[in-house]
């Protein structure tokens, strides 16, 4: 089923993609929805009954980090904070919300 162009622009609206304003654009974004509805339908045609459902990419999973107070690396701590905009002492400063 192709996918109109008037579609595509309602569909990246939504997906808050930026489009250009040339119908060219449209028509491309309308094609390239319509691949990955055709790619989707090949998918779906697929034979996954034997298939084990993947909980985790990870083989075995971690677990939780035991809960114990530690001293915070000051190296580490003062990268983190040179990425804020601001900060105060070792803290992040932001802006007060009401």
């Amino acid at each position: 089923m192709p996918v109109q162009p008037d579609i595509a622009e309602a569909m990246a609206r939504l997906a808050r993609l930026g489009l250009e304003p040339e119908p060219e654009a449209h028509q491309r974004l309308a094609r390239d929805f319509e691949r990955i509805v055709a790619y989707m339908d090949i998918l779906a045609e697929l034979d996954t009954q034997a298939v084990e459902p993947l909980w985790s990419p990870m083989v075995e999973p971690l677990g939780p980090r035991a809960d114990e107070p530690r001293e915070p690396d000051p190296k580490k701590t003062q990268a983190i904070l040179d990425q804020a905009p601001e900060s105060v002492g070792r803290f992040f400063s932001v802006p007060r919300i009401i």
